[in-house]
Order: structure tokens, then sequence, then C-alpha cells
């Protein structure tokens, strides 16, 4: 009786067990693509905005400097109000206005608030969201000052949802939230980049609201340690002409 095939790691492997391996390493291989597969299928869609490679684009309002630089576009035929939020290059606030403490480039931002300026850049959107690259100041175009854009009352509210820096979640990054993109939307913030606080609203659907300190200003640094955790904020949202912005008070940022 013929003894059976045996493989010794030195010796050459025996001809009647080439098949046999052959044929399990196969199952294996199609075993782990089918898992890896199925893992891909089962990962939620992740939804990003814009950052097309365009020419740049000019845009005229009315500067806003508090919480964060931005100019408020009027209503025009059939376009709503809205808001352009303004960043610089990389993880900094725009340059020539004071973003923030550590913006590369500060300034006096108040100088500006309230007059009409024209703003020239690089668009990023995401839905109804646009954030805008700038490389300039904004420029004044007369000595007029309108009145300020007009916001509703002030309505007291608790919101779960997750702080993020406007420029990346726009879709300069990918993703621009969640936990991956917790130590970059902590630098931007830290940087000037308009802080946005995402939420789930009862009908289902995202929205975004500027997040603004106590007094009115940027968020500190105990917003920006919670960036891509689930949280949960008290505060008051005021709405109005193309703009919402929840103000928290740092004691009323909680971790869920």
């Amino acid at each position: 009786m013929a003894e059976p095939p045996f493989y010794v790691g030195y010796l050459k492997l025996p001809r009647a067990l080439r098949g046999f391996l052959a044929t399990v390493l196969a199952v294996l291989l199609l075993i782990d693509g089918g898992l890896a597969l199925l893992a891909f299928a089962g990962q939620p869609p992740h939804v990003s905005g814009d950052w097309g490679s365009g020419e740049e684009q000019a845009y005229v309002g009315q500067f806003q400097a508090r919480p964060y630089p931005m100019v408020r576009l009027p209503a025009s035929g059939d376009q709503p109000a809205s808001t352009i939020l303004l960043v610089g290059a990389g993880k900094y606030g725009p340059p020539g206005v004071m973003a923030g403490p550590n913006s590369p480039m500060p300034g006096d931002a108040s100088a500006l608030d309230g007059a009409m300026v024209e703003v020239r850049g690089y668009p990023v959107r995401r839905g109804d969201l646009v954030v805008l690259q700038t490389y300039h100041p904004p420029v004044p175009q007369d000595t007029a000052r309108p009145d300020p854009r007009p916001h509703g009352p002030a309505e007291p509210a608790t919101l779960a949802g997750e702080i993020v820096d406007a420029k990346c979640y726009a879709g300069a990054m990918n993703p621009g939230e969640g936990k991956v993109h917790e130590s970059c939307g902590s630098f931007c913030l830290f940087g000037g980049v308009p802080a946005l606080f995402v939420t789930e609203a009862t009908d289902g659907r995202t929205r975004w609201y500027v997040l603004a300190g106590a007094d009115g200003g940027p968020v500190d640094e105990k917003a920006r340690a919670l960036v891509g955790q689930p949280v949960r904020l008290t505060g008051t949202i005021r709405r109005g002409d193309g703009l919402a912005t929840f103000t928290v008070a740092a004691d009323d940022m909680a971790a869920q």
C-alpha cells in the first residue's frame, strides 16, 4: 500500500498535494474577497462638497465681522439671501482681517463691519453652504453703511450633532467630518476657519449653523476639543436673511 504524500518544508512539494493546496488557496481568496466586498457595501455613503478648479469668482455684499468674517448677500431675483463664509489658504481664516488669534495676517475686522465690500476667491460648496477661499482682503465699495442684515429673535435650543470647520466640511477635505477628521478640524478652528454645528433636523435633513461663543465671537478651545465627536449643545439660535447662528457658552458644551 502506497504511503500518502507528506510535505516537508525543506523538500519539494509532492505533486499529489499541489492540486489540493491550489484549490484551498483559491477558496480562501474568494472568501476573503467576498468579505471585503461585504464590508465595503456595509459602509454608510459619504457625502462631500465640491471644490472646483474654475476661475476666481467675485461677490458683493455686506461684510459682517462676527462671529467670523463673512459676506451677507441680499436676495436677487430667484436667488434667496445667502451668506458666504471667508477663509484663507490652508488652515487659516481670511487674510487681512482678524479671523482668529492665530491668523497669519491679522487685522481689524471691525473697521469693515457693516460695509458693502467685494470679495474674490475660489468657492467651496456643499448644498447651500458656500465657503470662499480668498487671498485678498475685502475691498470696500463705498462709504455707506447699510443697516445690519436682519435677524429673528433668539430661540432657546438644545441640539445633538457635531462641530466641524466650515472649509473642510464644505468639501476642501474628504471626509470633512467624523472621528477621522478630528485633528484636522481642530487645527482649522485654531487657525480662524469658521466653526459650524451640523445636526439632523426633525425632517431628517442635515442642517448647519454658524457656531458662536457666548460673547458672539469665535468659539474657544473647549469647542475645538470636541471636534469630531457626537456632542449635545444648549444655546440660542438666531435666523434671518440666509444665516442661522447658534450661540453656545463653553459651559453648555458636552460630549454625548
